[in-house]
């Protein structure tokens, strides 16, 4: 159900300490560091509780996981008209709790699908063939490089949305986009009735550059941000249609101006 307005909160807050979400990944990471530990030095017996550990326990902990990212992502016009000022001349929008444990399933979930398939077909197995063991030694290489990125993703604090005079700096896990206020379309964005996505008008897309594996269509995610949709949507409106103002953007006489134009507190 959508709101009738965003709501009226404290619109900019100090960045905060360490996140959870580093502290769920590290988890993840060090069980999975500790499952090929398991599956790389250790001999045993089929059916043993080493087997129970490295195959079904990190499928069942990436399945919590993942539900308990699905419950953080719902009912997004719920939550807070929130921009975070890291430095000067900077606003940030944050990635949502929901994204790291969606990190952590998914490191969980490469570790339960892969560790038991590398143990048991290519290290303890004499009659495998060659072939076979590249096949998976390659999964087993993928799958890390899957996880590093997905790790590193969280502890640069990304997905996030960083406001800045020049424009909007989107950094997404594989990437970041980068979208000068100059090339969006006078009076735009307007709210929308999706609460995962914001499109974006621009009108010059020769001024928006590219770096890295993002998609080309001018396209906010909000699944994983912590912020109320139709807060960014002024917001972003607010310094479209007023240049003047971008140059004050992230300074305290800036974020005042800016909350007294959304009704902010």
């Amino acid at each position: 159900m959508q709101p009738t307005q965003a709501p009226v909160v404290s619109l900019i807050r100090p960045p905060a300490g360490a996140t959870a979400d580093r502290f769920r990944v590290t988890a993840a990471l060090v069980l999975a560091a500790a499952a090929g530990a398991l599956a790389v030095f250790t001999e045993r017996a089929p059916g043993s509780w080493l087997d129970l550990l490295l195959g079904p326990v990190p499928l069942l902990l990436a399945l919590s996981a993942f539900v308990t990212a699905v419950l953080s992502a719902r009912r997004p016009w719920r939550r807070p008209a929130l921009l975070v000022w890291p430095e000067d001349g900077r606003l940030r929008v944050t990635p949502a709790p929901g994204f790291g444990w969606f990190v952590a399933g998914e490191i969980l979930l490469l570790t339960g699908l892969t560790v038991p398939v590398v143990d048991g077909q290519m290290l303890h197995d004499p009659a495998a063939s060659a072939s076979y063991d590249f096949l998976d030694v390659g999964l087993a290489v993928l799958a890390a490089v899957l996880i590093v990125v997905l790790a590193a993703a969280v502890f640069q604090g990304r997905p996030r949305i960083d406001l800045a005079p020049a424009g909007i700096e989107v950094r997404e896990p594989l990437g970041r986009r980068t979208v000068p206020w100059t090339a969006l379309a006078p009076g735009t964005p307007a709210r929308q009735p999706s609460a995962r996505k914001l499109v974006l008008t621009v009108a010059r897309p020769e001024l928006v550059h590219r770096r890295g594996l993002v998609r080309r269509a001018p396209v906010l995610e909000l699944t994983w941000l912590r912020v109320q949709p139709w807060f960014l949507t002024d917001v972003l409106r607010w310094y479209v249609d007023h240049p003047q103002e971008r140059a004050a953007l992230g300074t305290e006489a800036g974020n005042e101006r800016l909350c007294r134009a959304l009704g902010a507190r």
